[in-house]
């Protein structure tokens, strides 16, 4: 079994830097005209989503729990809000270049297998608006210890192995 753990710094740089966000979006909310006011609500409710998943990653960074098991019988994705077991035969490929440049997307035989396990609660439905495939099939490599390319040679290389 191969264990990748999060990479805390990265955690806590993106929270300071969504922190960051929120302060500059409250003060245009307090200073300038209605159309901003109303564009910077959105940013807002955008960067309080991000927070919220930092902390979840943080605080399974915290209590030792592995960004990503990868054993013979498939993968365990704990990036994610909710952490998911995908098996190696429900696995089509890796992809990687999307709009989310950090991320890698596992291409499920049944994405709709995923998609239940997140909807029920609000803040990860709010997820359902920025991406149309389920969140736990992303792999969110920015917060793991491991660069992107290597761990895409890699899981290419485990698929291969196990199919």
């Amino acid at each position: 079994m191969t264990e990748i753990k999060f990479r805390k710094s990265n955690i806590i740089i993106s929270i300071i830097l969504c922190l960051l966000g929120i302060s500059f979006f409250i003060y245009l909310l307090l200073t300038q005209y209605f159309i901003v006011k109303i564009i910077s609500i959105l940013w807002f409710f955008i960067a309080l989503y991000i927070i919220f998943i930092k902390f979840k990653q943080l605080a399974k960074a915290n209590q030792e729990v592995p960004g990503l098991e990868i054993t013979n019988k498939g993968i365990t994705n704990h990036t994610s809000l909710q952490s998911a077991f995908i098996d190696w035969n429900d696995i089509e490929s890796f992809q990687a270049g999307f709009y989310r440049t950090t991320n890698i997307f596992i291409n499920s035989k049944n994405p709709e297998k995923y998609k239940d396990k997140w909807m029920n609660n609000p803040l990860q439905l709010m997820g359902s608006f920025f991406s149309s495939k389920p969140e736990s099939l992303w792999i969110d490599t920015e917060t793991l210890d491991i660069e992107k390319k290597e761990l895409l040679v890699l899981l290419n290389h485990k698929l291969r192995e196990n199919t």
